[in-house]
């Protein structure tokens, strides 16, 4: 093994240097959560949204959008615009509930099933999921997954002849590291930090998977770090900013003809 060699050499379409992933995590109120167990601010999660897709609009960017159950059943219009956008639209699991109860409110919006799944984000309070823990067969047909698995690529695993992607991602690109309301960072602490670990990740040609929560993020002033960030990316001209489904396959590809 060439330890001097980078991460991902090669690795990416077009000869992009380096992959990113912009996910967007999106929960609400739940009518039977207690009320001092309720997320700070998550009422803004509508609004702060649509801003955000705006503003990938605007840079002509796709993203991936993960929604609990909540999310789903509260606004499943915004759901529907999200996809008309052009923006994956996959379920999350880190507010509970099960696959099928995703499955069910997701069919009601569109006639695609989802394709990629959130199991757990990390957190102080939380470890990645185990694989061999998941029953039901209900993952048979999802391309990639989060468990709350860090690394600097994704990763495959097989279960019932299908091959997911296990996408990493790190505590310091989730918004909520810097921006948590009981404990905020100054916005541009965020951005410095970003902008430092998509340089690394470009010389390494790695992955590097930003996660929003449009409660947060969404918000004034906060969202405009967010678009510098994204336009730095875009200006660096050799990353490619792409959706999980797309990073999924595009690795599946890449790898099935190495094995």
């Amino acid at each position: 093994m060439d330890i001097d060699a980078p991460i991902g050499t090669g690795a990416w379409p077009a000869n992009h240097r380096a992959a990113l992933i912009v996910m967007i995590h999106i929960d609400a109120p739940s009518l039977d959560a207690a009320e001092e167990t309720a997320q700070p601010g998550l009422d803004y999660a509508a609004t702060g949204l649509q801003r955000l897709l705006r503003l990938l609009a605007d840079l002509d960017l796709s993203s991936t959008t993960a929604w609990t159950a909540s999310a789903l059943a509260t606004y499943p219009q915004l759901a529907r615009i999200a996809q008309d956008g052009g923006h994956e639209v996959a379920v999350s699991q880190v507010a509970g509930g099960a696959v099928p109860q995703h499955e069910a409110l997701l069919s009601k919006i569109s006639d695609i099933p989802p394709v990629g799944m959130i199991e757990s984000l990390p957190s102080a309070s939380s470890s990645p999921g185990q694989w061999a823990s998941r029953g039901g067969g209900q993952l048979s047909a999802m391309s990639w997954i989060v468990t709350g698995a860090g690394g600097d690529v994704p990763v495959l695993l097989t279960e019932g002849g299908q091959q997911t992607a296990v996408i990493p991602v790190s505590p310091y690109w989730i918004d909520t590291s810097w921006l948590a309301p009981d404990r905020p960072l100054p916005p541009s602490s965020l951005l410095e930090a970003w902008t430092l670990s998509l340089a690394a990740v470009r010389s390494e040609s790695g992955l590097m998977v930003v996660v929003l929560h449009p409660h947060i993020s969404g918000r004034p002033g906060f969202s405009s770090q967010i678009e510098r960030f994204l336009d730095e990316a875009i200006e660096s001209g050799d990353v490619w900013i792409a959706n999980a489904a797309q990073v999924a396959e595009w690795w599946r590809c890449r790898e099935i003809p190495a094995r």
